[in-house]
C-alpha cells in the first residue's frame, strides 16, 4: 500500500491500494462526507489520474454530500431528461438514480437484466463528462459487477495499421440511444448512422491532466466515423471495441453497500454485467462536466 502525495506532500491517513490490474485503486482512510482540504482533494486527483478508477469503501453520503464531493472536481451535469423514467420529486438535478426499483420513479422493465454494453458516460455532449462518481446505496454482492477498461493501454498497443486509420479521425457519439440501447424520449430511430445526433469527438484524445493519449468512443454498437461508408465505419469501430476491451486491459469491480467509485471517462470505458432484474439494486451518481476533447 502506498501513501498518496499531493502538491503539499503526503496526506496523513490516506493510503492507496492498487488493484494489480490494468487500472483501479482503493483509497483508504478518507471520509467523503467530511470537509476535505484542498491538499486532500489534490492527492485524490493525483491518484485518479494515475489509476483511472478509484474505490472508496464504507462511505455514508446523502445527496448533498455526494454533490459537494463531485463539485470539488468541476461543474456537475444536470440530468433532467436523461434519467430512466424520471426520478422522485425533490431529487436534486445533479443526481441520477441508477435503480430498478419503482419507488425511485423507474417504470417496470426500464433497466432490463440483459448485459449492458461498453460505453462512456455523457460523451454525446460537446463537453462530455470527465468524472463519474457512483455511490452504492443498496447493491447485491457478487452480481452486477462493473467492468472498466484502460484506454491508454488500448491506444498504446493498437496495431499500427489500425492506429494510422484513426489517429486523426473523429466519430459521432450517438445521442439517440441510452447506454442500455433504448431510444431516448424525443428522438427518432437512427436508420443512417452518418446522420445520427450527437457530438463528434476525436477517436484518439489527449488527456488534459496527464498529457497521455487514449482511445475515445461512445458506446459499442453505435457511433459513426466521419468520412467513411457506414459499413466501413462499423467494421473499424468493431475492431476498436474488440481491442479496447481485451481482458488484459480490464478490471472488474464487485460492489458493496457504501462503495463510492470514481472513474475517468476520458481514458476508460465501462459496462455493467447482467443480473436478475428481481434483485433490488440502487445507486446514485453525479457526473462532472469536462472539456471539449482534443
Amino acid at each position: 500500500m502506498a501513501t498518496a502525495t499531493g502538491e503539499s506532500g503526503a496526506q496523513p491517513g490516506l493510503a492507496i491500494r492498487p488493484t494489480g490490474s490494468a487500472l483501479g485503486a482503493e483509497i483508504c482512510g478518507v471520509d467523503l462526507a467530511a470537509d476535505l482540504s484542498d491538499e486532500m482533494i489534490g492527492a485524490i486527483r493525483d491518484a485518479w489520474h494515475e489509476h483511472l478508477v478509484l474505490l472508496f469503501r464504507g462511505q455514508t453520503l446523502d445527496d448533498e454530500r455526494l454533490i459537494a464531493f463531485g463539485r470539488r472536481f468541476g461543474e456537475l451535469h444536470r440530468t433532467e431528461g436523461l434519467a430512466y423514467g424520471g426520478k422522485p420529486d425533490g431529487t436534486a438535478p445533479e443526481i441520477e438514480i441508477i435503480s430498478n426499483q419503482p419507488e425511485d420513479g423507474v417504470p417496470p422493465g426500464a433497466r432490463p437484466s440483459d448485459e449492458a454494453t461498453w460505453h462512456t458516460d455523457m460523451s454525446m455532449f460537446e463537453k462530455p463528462a470527465s468524472a463519474s462518481i457512483l455511490y452504492a446505496v443498496d447493491v447485491p454482492s457478487g452480481v452486477g459487477r462493473t467492468r472498466f477498461a484502460n484506454l491508454y493501454q488500448a491506444w498504446e498497443t493498437l496495431p499500427a495499421e489500425i492506429a494510422g486509420q484513426v489517429e486523426e479521425a473523429r466519430s459521432i457519439h450517438d445521442f439517440a440511444y441510452t447506454a442500455m440501447g433504448e431510444l431516448r424520449a424525443g428522438f427518432e430511430s437512427v436508420t443512417d448512422k452518418s446522420k445520427g445526433p450527437g457530438a463528434a469527438h476525436p477517436i484518439v484524445r489527449t488527456h488534459p491532466g496527464t498529457g497521455r493519449k487514449a482511445l475515445y468512443l461512445g458506446r459499442n454498437g453505435y457511433g459513426y466515423i466521419l468520412g467513411r461508408k457506414v459499413e466501413d465505419s462499423d467494421r473499424l469501430l468493431t475492431e476498436l471495441w474488440v481491442h479496447m476491451t481485451r481482458p488484459e486491459f480490464v478490471w472488474h469491480h464487485d460492489w458493496r453497500n457504501g462503495d463510492v467509485v470514481m472513474w475517468d471517462n476520458r481514458c476508460c470505458t465501462h459496462a455493467r454485467e447482467a443480473f436478475d432484474s428481481q434483485i433490488p439494486r440502487r445507486l446514485r451518481r453525479v457526473t462532472v462536466l469536462g472539456e471539449i476533447p482534443v
